[in-house]
């Protein structure tokens, strides 16, 4: 199948602003020397600018791209940047610029797979939220907090954040010195759990299904009641409170979003506890967790006796499971919908196999 640019790449081009098919003309190709393959080269008719295939695609401009699949097997596999580039034989800065550019893919891609769901009648169910302590650079000095929002029974990642959190307190000397270097380099650290909070609600709250109630199930924090009124305004809605302090075993209603933290831990390298492998920078921490969230919600098998079934295909945000290569295919995958994304024309109202709070998969066993 030919491949047709469905739009300009150049930002500046007049033709992204006007409605109507994109004008274009083929002009040759040529081979790529990293991997051998024949690339199609294209010329924009408004802006007189040449492009080709390979423009629209992940791998633009990479030396490596036959090592991208396993670096992804790698940044979800609790292998460190350092480590992974001792493997492969590349150099660290290789894996920085995959999470730099692959980040803010896998977040956009997750956003196209929530509009998806959203115009074939949103989401529905149960969802869990909580936050994950981390920090970047010292423990003490620079926490952050890492919100999840989980479905309880499909355990579908609908968003996930990265955000300051202000010094401990009781510092030592010595922190305490070390802190005021630290606010003048990159100012007084202000606690912005509220912020990371409002953003995952705000996503749920845009793909969730305007017809049914939204239901919460969270621990006892005071901020969380507004910021659920905030999200879905005067819409009625449920939400659960749970004490911090049960015990976190499978009849703890937050054990699908405890559950999805601690699979999150075990499998983002920066995540785990104590470690030289911890982000040096909150923004390169969110890019590495979108990076997992694609690979959890679209790649990875809802559970070990469910062959085919990803939280995503369960919940109706994707078709079928997808795979690393084609995660990693587009760079603009809300303009160029990845073909897990797209619902089957046989499917009746637009909808996907396994979809509603009475489906097939509506209950499932947690993931092992």
């Amino acid at each position: 199948m030919r491949f047709e640019p469905p739009f300009c790449p150049n930002p500046t081009c007049a033709s992204r602003a006007r409605e109507g098919s994109f004008r274009y003309r083929r002009i040759g190709t040529y081979r790529r020397s990293t991997d051998g393959r024949k690339v199609q080269r294209f010329l924009c008719r408004t802006c007189r600018r040449s492009f080709s295939t390979q423009t629209f695609r992940l791998d633009y401009r990479f030396k490596l791209p036959h090592h991208d699949v396993l670096v992804f097997k790698a940044l979800v596999s609790k292998v460190t940047q350092r480590q992974a580039a001792r493997m492969l034989g590349i150099d660290r800065k290789s894996i920085q610029r995959r999470i730099r550019r692959w980040g803010p893919a896998m977040r956009a891609l997750h956003e196209a797979a929530l509009e998806s769901a959203a115009r074939r009648g949103g989401l529905n169910g149960t969802y869990c939220l909580d936050e994950l302590e981390t920090f970047e650079r010292n423990r003490r000095l620079m926490p952050v907090t890492v919100p999840f929002l989980v479905d309880a029974n499909r355990f579908f990642v609908v968003g996930v954040e990265a955000d300051t959190l202000p010094a401990r307190g009781n510092l030592r000397a010595r922190d305490r010195v070390r802190k005021l270097q630290l606010e003048q380099e990159f100012g007084r650290r202000r606690n912005h759990s509220k912020r990371a909070v409002g953003t995952v609600l705000r996503a749920w709250a845009e793909a969730h299904s305007p017809e049914l109630t939204p239901r919460l199930i969270s621990d006892k924090k005071s901020s969380y009641g507004r910021l659920y009124l905030e999200a879905f305004g005067g819409r009625r809605r449920e939400h659960v409170r749970v004490a911090s302090c049960a015990t976190r075993n499978r009849s703890n209603p937050l054990f699908p979003v405890n559950h999805t933290l601690a699979m999150a831990r075990d499998q983002v390298s920066r995540l785990v506890r104590r470690s030289w492998g911890a982000s040096k920078c909150r923004h390169r921490l969110r890019d590495h967790l979108w990076v997992w969230v694609a690979w959890r919600n679209y790649v990875r098998r809802l559970t070990n006796r469910t062959p085919g079934v990803t939280p995503g295909t369960a919940v109706g945000a994707a078709r079928r499971m997808a795979t690393i290569s084609e995660l990693l295919k587009w760079r603009w995958p809300k303009r160029m919908l990845p073909a897990f994304l797209v619902p089957p024309r046989h499917t009746k109202g637009g909808q996907f196999p396994g979809r509603g709070g009475g489906g097939p998969h509506s209950s499932v066993s947690p993931p092992t």
